[in-house]
């Protein structure tokens, strides 16, 4: 009876682990095969109605556009999974193609279709290129980041009034409408129209968000004074290249392609659906699968599902509703409304709204991390390219461009933002920021931290001459409270590194980095108290910083603003504090915040000498306080030799000195030595000598040709000007003093501080008048200067050195140390162009060779 129930269970153990199965769909598949690898279904859906939990759908190669609704449900331990087979190419469509294409007139083609999908979702594309919806004024320039809009002269919530509107019946056609305050647009139906006035459907200007988004609201902007509009859907206004109209009536499309000349066959495609993939189930994964023409929507109740790697393009186009009351709308590319969503890996591209919507109202707990997401927002409205309004979010390592307003809106509580890389946001309204978000009475708890918020200018018709554009980095709207902001850097945007609103309470900004802004921080405290505020040990190089109402509000310590960079180079984004920089060691530790660091204090601002040089985006490096990628050539080191005091006393010494705290060994005249920060090297006889150093248990090192002089107690300190200028402070020794340049003398003074000029590998000579204390000597190294850029590269990359011409020997290792290449090359104009193209992405190391080798690291993408 025993070993019976053994069996059994075994059996039903056997049953259990052997029933998740791989399903296959294919495109030349049927829907009556039995689903394996050499027999696979057709549809999705017939490949859904035989899948449990577990199971696995694998799609072959091709272009789908069946409905892909999942309405089951996988388990914590076994996802229903639907990705791309292996290496092969699946794209998921929402449109489909159209042909049969006759003139109508001019260069105006028509067709006949039912494109039954709802009016402001319907989209035409050529050559997989959005088309415009016939349109007054034209989009002339192809580009959809101009809204190529004319002015509105005057006007209420009824009607605009403009000048040289074109004399046709706008009615029945539509008009968009930006505010001179441009922070949202909106889009109403015509009613009647003029060559100087349109009518439409009211709007409550008395309402927010219309209260200041109406022509009754002036500003003095360029061409911009009560805002801006074009109109469409007209098939009279179809007379420009790109531009489309659909005749509901009789069903009739009509196209004018880019070059004026009838649509090839299968080029033009329309858009059938809104939604491409629909997910109603609980525990779904989808991978690798390329979307066009539609959205990904996550269906309320729909929990713990995950999207990853998958590519969505052209997710949700269109325009405004026409009733819609609000600032924003629901639309997006991947639309969730189900708690413990998973978006990881994707690239999203083009969306006229929101890039990825998470609607707090019903998700929560979700992740969205490591995607890529561009071009999002063209309708210029409260959309972003991520989008959050639920609790207990991480946003995380996110490489996002160009869009219409925010380049991210973070509204929930309990969130984490860290590691983002984000600019070109506000390219159609203004007064918002890279990041943004706006509050209400609850202290959010939110951490935003090791960002990148760059490089954003709002619209010149956003703003007055002369003003700035309202474009921030870090922007805490109305009634933000509760977060703490840390170790950011912002850097080229054209308003404030922080923007904070009305009542914020319990802001702590601690250690960012705020770089060539129009000013440090800014705020419209609109009457309303700002209270228990933190700024500790943060640097900005423009402006000043907000303290609140009567100076107080905002405890403001540690902070420095000054223009002068004190970063390795700011020009190629290298925020890491320079050596000798007046941010190192200057902050002291903040109570509560753990923060590593090196030195005797940490250092101000977002990155510290000797710690990790993290990064954003989606290859982002933590920063987990050490230097995992410090290589002994980021190490900057001062070596000085002294001579012997007298002949025959063979005391000279060599102290080496580095910039920052490590455990280095030095190698010089055959015996090794361990320091960390500082050592003096003694009793040295008079010669050339050799000395190495490498960080402990590592193999690369640098090595310098150190010479010991006879008698020689003469010492200096000196510094090379890319100017040729070499300048000379004399510490210790007699006059008068000899200075000669290659042995040539070039100038006998009695002065301690002296400037000569000097050329490339010139020997300098300085000589005191007792014989016995000897020379000091230095040789003149222009090339410990050189930068590489642009760093990181793609492959192709230049060495920028202080010598105009000439020629020097250079050699590229790898990370393993490995010679890839060697060459002498030749300088012209002060450069030279180099490239490891041909080479995988990773670390690569420069070295040029000269009396002491300069190495350089580049970073390959």
């Amino acid at each position: 009876m025993i070993k019976k129930l053994q069996f059994l269970f075994i059996a039903f153990l056997f049953t259990s682990l052997g029933f998740a199965k791989d399903i296959y769909v294919a495109t030349n598949g049927n829907d009556s095969n039995n689903g394996s690898i050499t027999n696979p279904y057709k549809t999705f859906s017939k490949a859904i109605s035989v899948m449990s939990a577990g199971d696995v759908c694998i799609i072959r190669a091709g272009v789908y556009k069946d409905e892909f609704n999942i309405t089951k449900n996988g388990t914590a331990s076994n996802y229903l999974t639907f990705k791309a087979a292996d290496g092969e190419h699946v794209e998921i469509k929402a449109t489909s193609k159209i042909n049969n294409w006759q003139l109508h007139n001019g260069n105006i083609y028509k067709t006949n279709i039912n494109m039954s999908i709802a009016s402001r979702f319907r989209a035409v594309y050529h050559n997989q290129e959005f088309m415009d919806l016939a349109r007054w004024p034209n989009n002339t320039d192809n580009n959809r980041w101009t809204v190529d809009c004319t002015p509105v002269t005057d006007g209420n919530g009824t009607y605009f009034n403009a000048d040289n509107i074109p004399n046709i019946d706008w009615s029945g056609g539509m008009v968009y409408y930006l505010g001179a305050h441009s922070g949202a647009s909106w889009t109403r139906g015509i009613t009647s129209s003029s060559t100087t006035r349109i009518d439409f459907t009211e709007v409550d200007i008395n309402k927010w968000p219309f209260s200041i988004h109406n022509p009754t609201t002036w500003r003095d902007y360029p061409n911009n004074k009560r805002g801006q509009m074009y109109l469409f859907n007209k098939l009279e206004a179809l007379d420009y290249a790109r531009e489309w109209y659909y005749d509901a009536n009789t069903n009739t499309l009509y196209l004018q392609t880019a070059d004026g000349s009838i649509p090839a066959d299968d080029t033009v495609e329309y858009a059938t659906r809104k939604i491409a993939i629909e997910l109603s189930g609980d525990y779904i994964k989808l991978e690798r699968l390329h979307i066009f023409g539609g959205s990904i929507t996550i269906n309320n109740n729909a929990d713990n599902n995950q999207i990853l790697n998958c590519t969505i393009t052209h997710g949700s186009e269109g325009h405004d509703d026409l009733t819609n009351t609000s600032a924003q709308v629901g639309e997006a590319a991947i639309e969730v409304l189900g708690d413990n969503t998973l978006i990881k890996g994707c690239t999203i591209n083009h969306s006229s709204v929101s890039g990825i919507v998470i609607s707090g109202w019903a998700a929560d707990n979700c992740t969205v991390e490591g995607n890529t997401i561009s071009n999002i927002d063209y309708v210029g409205i409260h959309a972003s390219p991520i989008r959050t309004s639920g609790d207990n979010m991480k946003v995380l390592k996110n490489t996002i461009f160009n869009a219409g307003r925010d380049g991210m809106y973070v509204a929930g509580s309990n969130c984490e933002i860290a590691y983002n890389d984000v600019s070109a946001s506000q390219k159609i309204n203004s007064d918002s920021g890279v990041f943004y978000t706006v509050g209400n009475n609850n202290l959010k708890n939110n951490e935003i931290h090791h960002n990148w918020f760059h490089d954003a200018t709002a619209p010149d018709y956003s703003h007055s001459a002369g003003d700035p554009a309202k474009a921030a980095g870090i922007y805490l709207d109305n009634d933000s409270k509760g977060y703490t902001v840390h170790h950011n850097v912002v850097w080229n945007v054209s308003w404030s590194g922080y923007q904070v609103n009305w009542n914020n309470t319990n802001l702590d900004f601690y250690h960012n980095t705020i770089w060539n802004t129009q000013t440090a921080m800014d705020s419209w405290v609109n009457g309303y108290p700002q209270s228990n505020n933190k700024i500790y040990n943060n640097y900005a190089s423009n402006g000043t910083w907000h303290t609140g109402n009567g100076a107080s509000e905002f405890d403001i310590q540690n902070s420095p603003i000054f223009a002068t960079s004190p970063f390795e180079n700011a020009d190629n984004q290298n925020f890491m504090p320079a050596a000798g920089s007046d941010l190192i060691d200057q902050a002291p530790i903040i109570s509560g915040f753990t923060k590593p660091y090196k030195g005797v204090n940490p250092d101000i601002g977002a990155y510290e000498r000797g710690g990790t040089r993290w990064t954003a985006g989606i290859n982002a490096i933590e920063d987990t306080g050490e230097d995992a990628l410090w290589s002994i050539f980021d190490s900057q080191f001062t070596i000085t030799s002294y001579s012997e005091t007298c002949p025959n006393e063979n005391n000279g010494k060599i102290i080496i000195s580095a910039d920052i705290s490590k455990n280095y060994n030095v190698t010089f005249n055959g015996q090794t030595t361990a320091f960390t920060k500082e050592i003096t090297l003694e009793n040295i006889e008079p010669d050339n000598y050799n000395l190495c150093i490498s960080l402990q248990g590592e193999t690369d090192e640098q090595c310098f040709m150190v010479r010991i002089e006879k008698s020689s107690s003469i010492s200096i300190e000196s510094s090379l000007k890319s100017n040729g200028t070499y300048h000379i402070e004399i510490s210790n020794g007699t006059p008068p003093y000899s200075i000669s340049v290659n042995n040539e003398l070039v100038l006998e003074t009695s002065s301690t501080s002296i400037d000569i000029q000097v050329n490339q590998g010139d020997l300098v000579k300085i000589s005191s008048e007792p014989n016995c204390e000897g020379l000091a000597i230095k040789s003149i190294d222009y090339y410990n200067n050189t930068i590489a850029s642009p760093n990181p590269t793609h492959g192709e990359f230049n060495l920028i050195i202080p010598v105009s011409n000439g020629e020097v020997p250079v050699e590229i290792y790898n990370v393993q140390s490995q010679l890839i290449q060697s060459k002498t090359c030749t300088i012209t104009n002060g450069q030279i162009p180099l490239s490891i193209k041909n080479q995988p992405s990773g670390v690569y190391f420069v070295k040029i060779i000269s009396n002491k080798p300069t190495v350089l690291k580049v970073i390959k993408n």
